[in-house]
């Protein structure tokens, strides 16, 4: 089958949704207490919506985790080396950005009981025991219910859980696909996937809620789903027809339709605002995926989106270690009266930390881990 071509706008879209995140994190702590009534300039009013970056962020996870499920099936590769790729991406930086952290929070322990610097909103320290750090490790605080080391942290358990979901629904393909035939594996894929989308769905409906990590399943599904109709040809899917395309067209108008009764219900009990609000923006941005798809070539070679192709190499360590930083930086900011009306400027240091340190962690640990595939794409980028 032929190789599908990269969605590079997806890059740009990493970056921009990282720098979202770490936008929020600039000015949330400036904005708690007294500093409330500064919430209504436009740069705060935009940096504190932030947290719907992880949402934008789980889409994209969707459709790329999806297209190494789809991958993973036509070439063969075992189940074990589907989780071996997963695990060897999230990981390694995983463990030693919540080591990083660890010495941050210990340094920032230290320094306050020595009354070295005030109280300061940065993770800590909360608990020893080793189910804590079994969990922390691990990635599974939802399925232990323990705390996080570091609560930014909390979206990776979810993208580990999305990608055990996916990686149940690829064995089976591959099973059907051993005994029938490809395509027939191919449409598991498919239609495995859809399932656990309608059901969870339902669940949120009907229940008004689903287990961890299925509450927020639909969000990651959608950038699932999205791969499958914009790149299923009959180059890439075996049996394609027009049967198959008329099933995705149906699984495609099932979920908006689903989506649509979810957010009607969160309207209609108010409760759940914010839950809905981050729906609706990973169904617009689905959309907006799909219209950009064609323009990909054009829209990653503009010199305008070179500096978030950029910050999308690396944002996964961006998101990783920005937490550990930037409480360092804000603390500096403000002994150096940065504060009130001129907090923007702090806020813009920190950014800027942030990100130079976040480059930093890319290169010294990120970049060890990148597929071979992944490794190529980016020296592309930097020749470019």
């Amino acid at each position: 089958m032929q190789r599908i071509p990269p969605f590079r706008t997806l890059d740009a879209l990493r970056g921009f949704a990282a720098a979202w995140v770490v936008m929020v994190h600039c000015c949330d702590r400036f904005l708690a207490g007294d500093n409330l009534r500064y919430q209504t300039s436009p740069l705060y009013e935009f940096a504190i919506h932030g947290q719907l970056g992880v949402m934008l962020f789980f889409v994209i996870s969707g459709y790329c985790i999806t297209a190494a499920a789809h991958g993973a099936l036509y070439s063969g590769k075992t189940l074990r080396r589907y989780a071996f790729e997963r695990g060897r991406r999230i990981f390694p930086p995983y463990w030693i950005a919540l080591l990083a952290g660890v010495l941050a929070a210990f340094a920032i322990h230290f320094s306050e009981a020595h009354h070295w610097i005030a109280k300061v909103n940065h993770p800590h320290l909360a608990q020893s025991s080793p189910l804590y750090w079994l969990a922390n490790a691990s990635l599974t605080q939802y399925e232990f219910n323990t705390g996080f080391e570091n609560i930014v942290f909390w979206s990776l358990c979810y993208e580990v859980a999305f990608y055990v979901v996916v990686g149940v629904w690829l064995w089976v393909a591959q099973r059907i696909a051993k005994s029938y035939g490809i395509a027939r594996g191919q449409l598991t894929l498919i239609c495995g996937l859809a399932l656990t989308t309608f059901a969870t769905l339902l669940s949120d409906i009907l229940f008004k809620g689903a287990i961890f990590p299925f509450n927020l399943w639909h969000q990651f599904a959608l950038g699932g789903l999205l791969f499958y109709i914009l790149e299923s040809s009959p180059g890439t899917v075996a049996g394609y027809s027009a049967r198959l395309r008329w099933i995705l067209n149906g699984i495609a108008a099932v979920t908006v339709a689903l989506v649509l009764a979810y957010l009607v219900r969160i309207r209609v009990d108010n409760v759940g605002d914010a839950n809905g609000l981050k729906t609706l923006v990973c169904l617009l941005f689905c959309f907006f995926l799909a219209g950009v798809r064609r323009f990909d070539s054009r829209i990653a070679e503009s010199k305008w989106v070179r500096p978030l192709l950029w910050l999308g190499a690396g944002s996964y360590s961006l998101y990783l270690i920005h937490p550990v930083v930037l409480p360092f930086v804000d603390v500096a900011c403000r002994r150096a009266g940065l504060d009130g009306s001129r907090y923007w400027i702090a806020f813009w240091i920190q950014f800027a930390a942030a990100v130079c340190v976040g480059r930093v962690f890319f290169h010294l640990v990120e970049r060890h881990f990148v597929s071979t595939r992944q490794t190529k794409r980016l020296v592309e980028e930097h020749v470019a």
